[in-house]
């Protein structure tokens, strides 16, 4: 049997692994456009930064370590351009040579993972227009950091990326820095603390503006015109405006797709029989929502290869049951986290949404944190339906990760479809360095149960 894998994202080779293990005579070959496989593009930002000093120990394994332990090739800078799903066959160039070759399979795996959505009238070509997406675009920010003079910096997007690379810019020098966005991620009051922690280090925090089309001033300057008329300028603009599927090979093909997302159910399967898909380039189904989304993370793209790999290898395997839509990010010495849905959310699904926001001491108040300051604050959001006390979603803000992580316990409640008594029950670990004796998660519980019918 021959199995295909478009990509080389921990995806894709967590799909050929699988089968790998249980077939040692298959032939297996994974093909990645670019020049690195299986690496963090999280720690991107942290590299750029010099948290992390040396970028490879960004990535996880190496081609030549994975065909020694995976006995699986991986042919980098090898672009696929086109898949023939009756012929089975794909049609692939390798970019080193030019030469254009295909490739018949039996199976397909495709995990071509996402990339970084664009809006035609900020698609400006220019040296100080920056994307941090691959690790080549983390080498080309580095390098134009060290000794290019650059002292200011407009950040368009104010997601998960930009809001950590806001941080490595200003560890590198950069002072003068703007971060603009419909919002700091958050819907509710957890986004005043985001705002708040930036702005006590010197970032300028512009919400709900929107850039009508970015202008070269000159060779090292740059300048955003806004759509109600006003313009900022500075000497870089970083674009980080979200995710998109990297599915346009697939656009004209019979292959089901919801956005740009190509659709697949449990077992990771598509709507053509022994083609899969994985990762950022595919659909997930959200427990809470009940109905399939598009959420880019790794976690969740490392479990659909992993499951894809077993079905095609003939293994038993638990159907994924899909996210409840968790995420944690860093903001200078703030650790945020949010799980499940929104209010708006809510409500389109019938819910009769309440909802609580507290905030408490992050660990006991006798008992130092960080900087041995005392009584450092974290915030805790919960919301709920106030007829079944079903728990719906949740945000939390904090001094460390300590905090930060508790999302974790409310992501697991969400999807033991907990009620907020439940919560109030849990049995939540306490020691003065960990908690106070009333977990934050515990005090807002307790509140929420007050709203509940």
């Amino acid at each position: 049997m021959k199995l295909v894998v478009i990509g080389g994202n921990p995806a894709g080779l967590s799909a050929a692994s699988a089968v790998r293990r249980a077939h040692p005579d298959w032939t297996i070959d994974v093909y990645e456009k670019g020049p690195y496989i299986s690496y963090g593009s999280c720690g991107l930002p942290y590299y750029i930064s010099g948290i992390v000093e040396d970028r490879n120990k960004l990535i996880t394994i190496t081609k030549e370590a994975f065909l020694e332990k995976r006995n699986i090739p991986v042919h980098i800078f090898h672009e696929v351009l086109s898949v023939n799903f009756d012929a089975k066959i794909v049609n692939i160039k390798d970019s080193k040579t030019n030469e254009i070759f295909e490739k018949d399979y039996d199976h397909l795996v495709i995990a071509t993972g996402g990339k970084p959505k664009t809006r035609p009238e900020i698609a400006l070509e220019h040296k100080h227009i920056f994307h941090v997406h691959t690790i080549e675009d983390a080498d080309n920010v580095k390098n134009y950091l060290s000794g290019s003079g650059l002292k200011s910096g407009i950040l368009l997007g104010a997601g998960y990326i930009n809001l950590e690379m806001v941080e490595a810019y200003k560890s590198q020098g950069i002072d003068d820095l703007t971060i603009i966005g419909p919002r700091l991620i958050f819907r509710t009051k957890s986004q005043d603390y985001i705002k708040k922690e930036l702005e006590k280090n010197g970032i300028k925090v512009i919400l709900g503006k929107y850039a009508k089309n970015l202008e070269a001033v000159s060779d090292n300057r740059l300048r955003v015109n806004f759509e109600d008329g006003d313009s900022l300028e500075a000497d870089f603009i970083q674009i980080s405006i979200g995710v998109v599927p990297n599915t346009d090979i697939f656009k004209s093909t019979k292959l089901k797709m919801m956005s740009g997302a190509i659709i697949v159910d449990e077992y990771m399967k598509t709507n053509i029989e022994n083609v899969f898909a994985a990762g950022d380039c595919s659909t997930v189904y959200h427990q809470i929502l009940k109905r399939d989304v598009y959420f880019p993370l790794a976690p969740a793209a490392n479990k659909q290869g992993r499951i894809a790999g077993n079905v095609i290898a003939g293994n038993t395997v638990d159907p994924f049951p899909g996210v409840v839509g968790t995420s944690v990010w860093k903001v200078f010495d703030l650790y945020c986290g949010k799980t499940g849905i929104t209010e708006i959310e809510a409500k389109e699904l019938g819910y009769d949404p309440g909802s609580v926001f507290i905030e408490s001491n992050e660990i006991a108040h006798y008992y130092p944190n960080r900087g041995n300051q005392f009584k450092l604050k974290m915030t805790t959001y919960l919301l709920f339906d106030v007829k079944t006390h079903q728990l719906l979603g949740a945000e939390i803000t904090a001094p460390s990760p300590l905090g930060g992580k508790k999302i974790d316990v409310l992501a697991t409640a969400l999807a033991a479809k907990m009620r907020i008594e439940d919560i109030q029950k849990l049995d939540l670990s306490y020691a003065p360095p960990f908690a106070p004796v009333w977990d934050p998660i515990l005090i807002a519980a307790n509140v929420a149960r007050k709203k509940c019918l």
